[in-house]
């Protein structure tokens, strides 16, 4: 996802562009994303170049129920400004040679060529999107804990404890006459 930005940055203070991306698909971290999608607003300042925009996409991973595959939906909103390196396209206004000394993170970069590539930004925010405990679907009944069937595929006739194992010591007292707060 690379757009040439030359003209915006010869052009005026304010000037502004607009892009789209469809359905594109793109490989960060050994995770495919796909049908990445969205409208892309590129606004030029004294110095940079403001990228605004609202992307979708689509990842593949596993539920962490019942550990099978399943589509995860991403939606993301970026704001992020483009440093250009070809300063002589942009105003001189207020420059001031101290800012050359600036680092800029790599991935907010304009070449020389006038080229903002969005590629790795966009996958860096998209991957920090997946939720850290995908699901299949909300309703997910997992994995039964006793014989390890898919219960949303297989009902299994296991008994279910509705107590969670990590609080088991304190059902001891509810045996003993202790009053449950519900």
């Amino acid at each position: 996802m690379i757009f040439n930005v030359a003209g915006l940055l010869s052009g005026t203070l304010g000037d502004s562009r607009q892009h789209k991306i469809e359905n594109e698909q793109l490989m960060v971290a050994d995770r495919l994303l796909t049908q990445i999608n969205g409208p892309i607003h590129l606004i030029r300042t004294d110095r940079t170049v403001i990228l605004d925009a609202d992307i979708t996409a689509v990842t593949q991973e596993i539920c962490s129920r019942c550990l099978e595959a399943t589509p995860v939906h991403i939606s993301i909103r970026i704001d992020e400004e483009f440093y250009p390196l070809n300063m002589d396209l942009m105003d001189q206004l207020d420059w001031d040679d101290t800012d050359s000394d600036f680092y800029y993170d790599p991935a907010l970069i304009i070449d020389k060529r006038n080229f903002l590539d969005l590629t790795e930004g966009l996958g860096q925010a998209l991957i920090a999107s997946i939720p850290i405990a995908p699901l299949c679907k909300d309703e997910c009944l997992g994995i039964c804990a006793v014989c390890a069937v898919n219960r949303n595929l297989i009902g299994c006739s296991c008994p279910q404890s509705h107590s969670d194992l990590h609080w088991k010591s304190l059902d001891k007292l509810l045996d003993k006459g202790a009053e449950s707060p519900s």
